[in-house]
């Protein structure tokens, strides 16, 4: 399998993640884990309370999405 054709997963959806995880899921599959159900829950809507990323930058992440599911990092 190609590296680039691999889906990527950021633990931890905080100051330091969310961007990552934003930055990535503009161009590649990123799987955004995080174990607070309220905050995946908020960011699943564009809403970041940290501030690190909009709303329009989140939207823009196509490719990215947010779990608490842990077998979603085995893919």
């Amino acid at each position: 399998m190609d590296l680039a054709s691999r889906k990527i997963a950021i633990i931890g959806l905080g100051y330091v993640g969310l961007p990552l995880a934003v930055a990535f899921g503009a161009g590649r599959d990123v799987v955004g884990f995080d174990i607070d159900q309220s905050r995946v829950d908020a960011l699943r809507r564009g809403d970041d309370h940290t501030l690190e990323a909009s709303s329009d930058e989140i939207s823009a992440a196509s490719r990215l999405t947010f779990t608490t599911d842990k077998a979603a990092l085995r893919d």
